[in-house]
């Protein structure tokens, strides 16, 4: 593939990103959050999105940017010639330096758009899923995965934003030699610690008593595991431990009858609380007492664990993704799937008290702040586009994977 270093040297550089979609999710925050950072380096950056699906409730107004955002209207999972087209000519019109997709699908469609333009311009995918068994996905996200596989050749660098999810998208046929790592980012400004949230979180949402609250953050869906968490709380409770379970995502203001009856059976009626979708969570998650996620696959780098140690939480996770390295020994990690472990690790922060959990929650922040600010994952994102425009990015012969805080080569 050629480059063309005297991009470099132009103002600014045209960045085309085409994502799945902008509903609310980990992989749409972060691409919205990168276009609203400013990393203060040269060259600047032009972006624009691609939304495969209709935009969705991230997409930001006119008024909120000046990133231009176009929709091919397809149907979920189900393309058409006439959206390729759309893409195409979208692509054509706006001749980019660089097309970064976002998501499978989304990566897909960026490789389609590259190939269109006579690989002038290098593809870059961004991939945020973790497959600890591909088996457990569906038939078309199989399907999906082999053509990535054989298409990933192509690209010019595969970003991950977890280690783990780089070795098993390698082991499925994914190119090693495209592997990129650059973490998710978070903003310490917005997510920061605040007392005074404690009450706010508590009159938001109708917590009545003084007992801990324990909050996941997450749409319903198998992978979650909600269910581990009800017993893992029911089971902590039963230790002598006043515990207050916060569930908030989408479909759980609604949860599917076998997830109500098992809440019904383990945890008194004003001991829980269910909350579909919020676009406020920055707003009251620093009143939350504990964070827990429970997932028992399928992550990469759970957003809301960098979102709550920035809050100073302490938190618990399984240890599913790069969870654990994520966490950095800030936090417990207990095996995916064991409502015990977790009613342990739940039990024991508890039972340490609030000086005790407060000193944890200040080690999350100070490990988070040190490796996942917003601005240095930017930086990093930015160095990624330059080094491959100057046709000098290559994936590094060591087989060591580098920690959080390195630059955005992976192995």
């Amino acid at each position: 593939m050629k480059h063309d270093p005297t991009l470099l040297r132009r103002m600014p550089v045209s960045l085309q990103h085409i994502s799945t979609s902008l509903d609310l999710g980990g992989a749409q925050a972060m691409l919205l959050k990168l276009i609203g950072t400013d990393p203060c380096v040269a060259p600047p950056l032009r972006h624009s999105i691609v939304s495969l699906v209709e935009p969705g409730v991230l997409a930001p107004s006119d008024e909120q940017s000046q990133c231009p955002i176009y929709s091919l209207n397809m149907r979920r999972a189900l393309p058409n010639p006439a959206a390729l087209v759309r893409l195409l000519r979208i692509t054509g019109r706006q001749r980019p330096d660089l097309i970064q997709g976002w998501m499978y699908h989304g990566n897909v469609a960026a490789s389609l758009a590259g190939l269109s333009q006579g690989r002038a311009a290098p593809v870059l995918w961004n991939v945020r899923h973790s497959l600890a068994d591909p088996k457990l996905e569906n038939r078309s996200t199989r399907a999906l995965l082999a053509l990535s596989a054989r298409l990933s050749r192509t690209t010019a660098a595969i970003i991950y934003n977890s280690h783990a999810s780089a070795r098993q998208h390698e082991a499925i046929g994914f190119d090693s030699r495209r592997s990129a790592y650059v973490p998710n980012g978070f903003d310490s400004r917005r997510y920061r610690p605040d007392p005074a949230k404690r009450d706010y979180l508590r009159s938001s949402f109708d917590i009545s008593g003084d007992g801990l609250v324990v909050a996941m953050v997450a749409r319903h869906h198998p992978m979650k595991d909600h269910a581990m968490l009800v017993d893992a709380v029911g089971r902590a409770r039963a230790m002598g431990h006043d515990l207050h379970l916060l569930m908030v995502g989408t479909g759980l203001d609604t949860p599917p009858p076998p997830l109500a009856r098992m809440i019904a059976a383990l945890l008194p009626p004003d001991r829980v609380t269910l909350v579909g979708e919020r676009h406020d969570v920055a707003d009251w998650l620093p009143g939350v007492d504990i964070l827990a996620l429970s997932s028992a696959w399928g992550e990469a780098f759970p957003n809301i664990l960098g979102e709550g140690m920035m809050c100073g939480l302490p938190c618990v996770s399984t240890d599913v993704g790069d969870s654990a390295l994520v966490l950095g020994g800030s936090g417990t990690i207990v095996p995916p799937r064991d409502a015990a472990a977790m009613a342990g690790a739940l039990a024991r922060l508890a039972h340490d008290g609030s000086a005790a959990r407060a000193n944890r929650g200040a080690a999350a922040r100070a490990h988070a702040v040190e490796h996942y600010e917003l601005e240095q994952v930017a930086r990093q994102y930015h160095r990624l586009y330059t080094e491959i425009l100057a046709g000098i990015w290559s994936r590094p012969d060591s087989a060591a994977r580098p920690g959080p805080n390195s630059a955005a080569h992976a192995a």
